[in-house]
């Protein structure tokens, strides 16, 4: 094997299983946040029982996991869309790609306003620095600030997965039943994310999670896929 394909083989399988390896902890870290934050349970529109519930989960430590798992997806996937051989299944991939930075930049601004904001106004509620009342008019204050970013940066993240996963589907490298998966799932996220953010009367937050929760299962298949194809390759070559 000339010695400038073997290097293309040795960068791709490095690609492929550092990409696997690294959307499995970004999973693993977004599941972790989702769980300790319970986000379905959150007493919207009633700021003292958001402070209340901010104030019995770890909502700092969750809203820094979610930050940290969002971020390894936005390299993972990136990453991965450079392993793909398929031509047109790769540009679709690159030209994901700024979408995926805005997205995650977005949904990281978003993580660390709301997580610390809304943890330390429950934590000064609870204190008595603050009296009910202006707790809540503060806490309308940092809702309606980061209202836009948050609905905004869950509509671009769908976005962002759904061209990956039709990329995914382009190349027939993965399983299709798991990439038709994504995109199902990377495109309810979007059109609900998008919805809350024109505000339509009938969608709420809740309808969203069953698309965030497919969209996890669709990243955990990946992240499998991936270290796979990874050990696939390092097999042809040993073969070689």
């Amino acid at each position: 094997m000339p010695e400038s394909v073997e290097s293309e083989v040795r960068v791709r399988r490095f690609r492929t299983r550092s990409a696997g390896v690294i959307v499995l902890l970004g999973t693993a870290l977004t599941f972790v946040s989702q769980f300790l934050q319970r986000r379905g349970d959150i007493p919207r529109g009633d700021p003292v029982g958001v402070f209340e519930h901010v104030l019995g989960t770890p909502w700092l430590v969750a809203a820094l996991l979610g930050v940290l798992g969002v971020l390894c997806w936005g390299v993972a996937f990136t990453t991965a869309g450079r392993t793909l051989r398929e031509p047109v299944g790769r540009a679709v991939a690159r030209m994901t790609d700024p979408v995926m930075v805005v997205a995650v930049a977005l949904f990281a601004v978003n993580y660390a306003h709301d997580g610390f904001s809304g943890g330390m106004l429950a934590r000064r509620w609870v204190s008595g620095e603050l009296e009910a009342g202006a707790a809540a008019g503060d806490f309308r204050v940092v809702e309606v600030l980061v209202g836009g970013i948050s609905v905004l940066s869950q509509a671009l993240l769908g976005l962002a997965l759904g061209g990956y996963a039709l990329a995914m589907l382009r190349s027939r490298q993965y399983p299709r039943p798991l990439s038709w998966l994504g995109v199902v799932a990377a495109a309810g996220w979007f059109l609900l994310g998008s919805a809350l953010f024109l505000r339509l009367p009938w969608v709420s937050f809740e309808l969203l999670l069953p698309f965030t929760g497919l969209a996890t299962v669709w990243a955990l298949g990946v992240g499998i896929t991936l270290l796979w194809l990874g050990a696939s390759d390092r097999r042809l070559e040993a073969d070689r």
